[in-house]
């Protein structure tokens, strides 16, 4: 029962910090989709999007590396030499993303905003080194202070310069960039990361071994953004600026799964490469699956429920066609977080090569249809072919990952959840006039969900 504990008291932490990060763009969205217009948030959401498809490519995935070994060397003097590897890592990846500074300037959102997007990319990459090196070591209490931080600092700053001196998309780029600063002030001093800054522990052997581990995660990691985010560009490619804005928003209310996710899946980490091949491994991550997906199709029924409403209420007029386009959204983040906890198999057994290959596949199936679709179905078939990507990765992972971890999976309970969704969003689409049969109708459904995971609720 101690793998339990343990699970139970991270996740908990780690909720403490990432409810209010994870989430503040979702209760921020009344501010932002009234101080900017469409086609801000559209720039925004290019510029956030392009820092997160460089960051893994230009540092090699260091953080990813910096994670992993940190855990194993919690207790070791090797500590220091996994946290200065992969500072180095990150000056060499900003030096590299100096390089196509000749590019960056001559495209927008880039070329109007260059010093915030450099500011903001390799304050992302120290920070991200940073945190991740103090979770590793187990200092979650510091870990999770700096998300709080975090959160507290970028909400003041955006009210600041947003609502006061109405500085528009500088103002909120400020924001970032101040926040970032003060997180990693918060990271060095009270996570203790001083002690272990030593350029003297730099070691070039070491740093092969990191680089084996991390390198196949970088087309893995090039896989992912595709698939979360490729639609961005194909859509203002072929709709313009204002239909990604109309999207970008339409992604928070997914976000509020991927909180969920996120905030289980860093706990969640730590327990599988701690549990890794010791006795009833295997019945423990089964276990652990099966409370997962039914607290995720919980949530997803729940949101379904009350979608409109919280539309009317946290957006602004001109975004609020975005709920059409948030159901399938909705169940492709569903499959994404399924692909993550199938995904941590790779990284428990050290053997990354095979999160590549399932990445491609979920990729090629999201361009695909996002080129084929899009000219003749919009904003809609961005959200479709994100649904279909992540599918299609999630249900390679479960068989890739069979030879490290053999999990069996409850179908039966699996079909009749998805099903039970998919007729609550048939029901949010066509029953519209009458409130109260859409009402009763939903909340039936729920209660049938509810029935049908009730082994792990």
């Amino acid at each position: 029962m101690n793998q339990y504990k343990s699970l139970i008291k991270n996740s908990l932490l780690f909720a403490i910090g990432n409810i209010g990060s994870k989430t503040i763009s979702f209760f921020m969205l009344p501010l932002y989709t009234r101080m900017l217009t469409t086609s801000d948030y559209g720039q925004l959401d290019v510029l956030q999007t392009t820092i997160s498809l460089l960051i893994p490519l230009i540092t090699f995935q260091a953080i990813e590396a910096v994670f992993r070994y940190s855990v194993d060397m919690r207790e070791n003097e090797s500590a220091s030499s996994v946290l200065m590897n992969g500072i180095l890592l990150c000056l060499i990846g900003m030096l590299i993303g100096l390089l196509l500074f000749p590019i960056f300037r001559r495209i927008e959102p880039f070329s109007s905003y260059t010093l915030f997007f450099y500011l903001i990319l390799f304050f992302s990459m120290l920070n991200g080194v940073l945190k991740q090196f103090v979770r590793g070591l187990g200092k979650i209490k510091t870990f999770v202070a700096s998300d709080l931080a975090y959160t507290a600092s970028f909400v003041t700053f955006n009210i600041i310069f947003l609502v006061y001196l109405k500085m528009g998309l500088e103002g909120y780029f400020l924001s970032m960039v101040l926040a970032h600063a003060i997180n990693i002030f918060i990271l060095l001093v009270f996570g203790n990361v001083f002690k272990y800054l030593n350029i003297k522990s730099f070691d070039k052997s070491f740093m092969k071994t990191m680089l084996i581990y991390s390198v196949p995660l970088i087309p893995n990691g090039l896989m992912l953004w595709v698939m979360s985010v490729s639609d961005r560009y194909i859509l203002t490619y072929y709709l313009g600026f204002d239909a990604t804005g109309i999207y970008s928003v339409s992604y928070k209310f997914p976000s509020l799964i991927t909180l969920v996710n996120s905030i289980f899946f860093m706990a969640w980490q730590l327990s599988a490469i701690q549990e890794y091949g010791k006795e009833g491994y295997e019945n423990f991550y089964k276990n652990i699956f099966g409370v997962l997906s039914s607290l995720l199709f919980l949530v997803t029924s729940l949101i379904l429920l009350i979608l409109k409403p919280l539309m009317s209420v946290f957006v602004a007029d001109a975004f609020y066609e975005s709920w059409k386009y948030v159901p399938m959204l909705l169940v492709g983040t569903v499959f994404q977080a399924f692909s993550s906890f199938f995904g941590t198999n790779y990284t428990a057994s050290k053997k990354t090569k095979g999160a590549f290959t399932t990445s491609v596949v979920g990729a090629v199936v999201n361009i695909v249809v996002n080129f084929i679709l899009i000219p003749f179905w919009g904003i809609q078939a961005a959200a479709f072919s994100t649904l279909l990507g992540y599918l299609a990765m999630w249900l390679m992972r479960v068989f890739d990952t069979k030879k490290y971890v053999d999990m069996k999976i409850d179908r039966k309970s699996m079909s009749i959840s998805l099903l039970i969704i998919g007729l609550q969003i048939v029901g949010l689409y066509f029953i519209e006039e009458n409130a109260l049969l859409f009402f009763a109708v939903e909340t039936l459904l729920i209660v049938l969900l509810l029935v049908t995971q009730r082994k792990y609720i």
